[in-house]
């Protein structure tokens, strides 16, 4: 009995490490600023230095959201309204985010909003 456990044990792990190894290069992009210089350069100015908003510039704070949330709201601004928001309260945004990326400031979802979150988040 546990010579056949050995076996389907050893069966199992070969059938799971068979897809290591020589695969193909992953489509990694690499982005020319970092989150924090992206923000710095292009969000603060609406968001403010610490993510507290500017109601002068109808710009929400975004310093008690969590990652997810942010996340949500990246993805959206990125890709034109597909995300949570009603079409309506992103639309500037995806229209400057254009601009941003024609001039380098495109950045990762995962990582900005980690590091809006980690750096701004006031109920954590």
């Amino acid at each position: 009995m546990k010579k056949l456990i050995l076996i389907v044990s050893s069966a199992v792990a070969l059938i799971a490490l068979s897809g290591c190894g020589d695969s193909p290069k992953s489509n990694t992009v690499t982005y020319k600023y970092t989150p924090a210089e992206v923000y710095k350069a292009t969000c603060s100015h609406c968001h403010g230095d610490k993510g507290e908003g500017k109601a002068e510039k109808k710009a929400p704070a975004i310093n008690k959201k969590i990652v997810q949330e942010l996340e949500l709201d990246l993805f959206d601004i990125k890709n034109g309204g597909l995300g949570q928001s009603t079409a309506t309260e992103h639309d500037v945004m995806e229209h400057n985010m254009q601009k941003l990326t024609e001039k380098g400031y495109d950045y990762d979802i995962k990582a900005m909003a980690n590091y809006i979150f980690n750096t701004f988040n006031i109920n954590k």
